[in-house]
């Protein structure tokens, strides 16, 4: 990541945050339309991770949601690696959408 100790320092501080964040978030509502791509996840099966943490957010989408299988892993996804093979993957869902 080439970070320096300080903005390792503030990296850690971010993450801690949008962790602290999520604790607490008690999803409402819904969209017109999910959109979810998954990668390999930080534990469990992608399949597990699938079935029993995102296809739940389907209750939140007046459409029929989308899952996405992208390449790489939760915290891989947007290395140089694996970026151009999620923005064709995007931007087909994006079209799709007629976005």
């Amino acid at each position: 990541l080439q970070l320096t100790p300080e903005k390792l320092d503030h990296w850690v501080d971010i993450a801690g945050s949008l962790i602290e964040c999520g604790k607490d978030y008690n999803p409402s509502g819904s969209v017109s339309a999910v959109d979810v791509f998954y990668a390999i996840p930080l534990r469990g099966s992608k399949s597990d991770w699938l079935n029993n943490q995102l296809k739940p957010w389907s209750g939140f989408s007046r459409g029929k949601p989308s899952y996405t299988d992208v390449p790489g892993q939760h915290y891989t996804l947007m290395d140089f690696e694996h970026v151009p093979q999620f923005q064709k993957i995007f931007r087909s869902r994006l079209e799709a959408r007629g976005l």
